[in-house]
């Protein structure tokens, strides 16, 4: 699978993305408070930028396949998704970590899932920009690459003993309830440090080149997991459900980690939490 006109779609997006961002610090930096277009619901902001970022990737999908069945966060028929056997289909989040964007914080960015017919990934992009990470995964056999000195280099996770390890977290406790607080506490406890990032596609890179080795997600969307599922699985890494069994990007919990141990480790946590509460 060829997924080039996806790299470059996303590169070209997130060229006018960091461009922009660059030009709210300068307005932050002077006081000048930025706008954001919406409120879409109780504390989730629109930006312009989310707009434009998926009008552009979607007219490079359609240039390259006219036919091509696209989805995304700021789309009005995700609710179709789960009934789609399509066999190829996309799904874009042309902006994840709008609030970091909008509060000029660098943990950002763009990506592009590729599904199955049983909505599995198959492959993707993931774009970074303020930190200048593109990795991409052409296919389920395929490794993950990351773009490196303009060449396209194998890219891999790096395990670690859940007492070495960064275990990012979800940042809403406000939607969760009290059953993550507690899955969340137990993890630090048991993790060398934890961070929360408020970027899910920034997390699944980070694991993806060695940075951080787990991301949890209590109740996340299609659309934030989608091409990291296939980036984070193909550098070596794992990701299941709660439970520790396989997933589509339907799936609302969900574990990545580096690598198995790791992994494993994780879900033993987090089912001891569950049975507790």
């Amino acid at each position: 699978m060829n997924i080039d006109f996806l790299v470059n779609a996303v590169s070209l997006a997130g060229g006018l993305l960091l461009d922009s961002f660059n030009e709210r610090n300068k307005n932050l930096a002077l006081g000048i408070e930025n706008n954001y277009l919406e409120e879409k619901a109780l504390r989730e902001l629109v930006v312009q930028e989310d707009l434009l970022s998926e009008k552009l990737i979607t007219k490079k999908i359609k240039e390259q396949s006219p036919d091509a069945r696209i989805y995304s966060e700021e789309c009005n028929h995700l609710s179709e998704l789960p009934g789609d056997t399509t066999s190829l289909k996309y799904i874009i989040d042309p902006l994840d970590g709008t609030h970091n964007f909008h509060f000029g914080l660098p943990y950002w960015g763009i990506s592009v899932g590729v599904l199955d017919v049983e909505n599995c990934a198959i492959g993707g992009v993931i774009y970074i920009p303020a930190f200048g990470i593109m990795l991409k995964n052409e296919g389920v056999d395929c490794p993950t690459q990351l773009l490196l000195d303009n060449e396209w280099q194998n890219s891999s996770t790096l395990g670690k003993s859940i007492d070495r390890s960064l275990i990012c977290y979800d940042n809403q406790f406000y939607k969760m309830g009290h059953q993550a607080m507690k899955i969340y506490e137990n993890l630090a406890c048991k993790a060398f440090t934890t961070r929360i990032t408020g970027s899910a596609v920034t997390d699944a890179a980070f694991i993806a080149t060695g940075r951080i080795n787990a991301r949890i997600f209590n109740k996340t969307n299609s659309y934030d997991v989608a091409a990291g599922i296939a980036i984070v699985k193909s550098a070596g890494g794992k990701v299941t459900d709660f439970c520790g069994k396989a997933i589509n990007v339907l799936a609302e919990q969900v574990v990545m980690s580096s690598d198995e141990v790791l992994h494993d480790s994780i879900v033993d946590i987090i089912s001891n939490k569950n049975k507790e509460g």
